[in-house]
């Protein structure tokens, strides 16, 4: 598994990657924080084993002290089924064009609408 952008548009590993996602949760705890991520997409493609999806993230976060704030991102996972299961190949996210990311999130697709992108 690769992870690749972000806002220090950096490429990570598996092992890299699940070690700095476990440091931030820890940090967040510590601190008395928390964050919320939802996910809207624009493009499903799929086969039997492989699939591509393209969407707009929001992710609100929210202080102690209940001072909050909303950032929106855009993603593109790749995925490959192994041993019966979906799993994550590629995961790609950016902040490019924010402007209009909120606006493209509430137009995007809802992650349970699978129907939108039957063929």
């Amino acid at each position: 598994m690769f992870r690749a952008g972000g806002p220090a548009k950096q490429v990570f590993g598996f092992a890299d990657y699940s070690d700095q996602i476990e440091k931030w949760f820890a940090d967040l705890a510590d601190r008395g924080s928390s964050v919320s991520i939802s996910f809207r997409f624009v493009e499903r493609i799929a086969s039997n084993d492989v699939a591509s999806e393209r969407g707009i993230f929001q992710m609100v976060s929210k202080r102690a002290d209940g001072d909050g704030r909303t950032f929106y991102g855009r993603f593109h996972t790749y995925a490959r089924r192994t041993d019966g299961r979906g799993r994550i190949c590629v995961d790609y996210d950016t902040d490019e064009r924010s402007a209009t990311l909120e606006e493209e999130f509430l137009a995007a697709i809802d992650v349970d609408d699978v129907d939108a992108f039957a063929a």
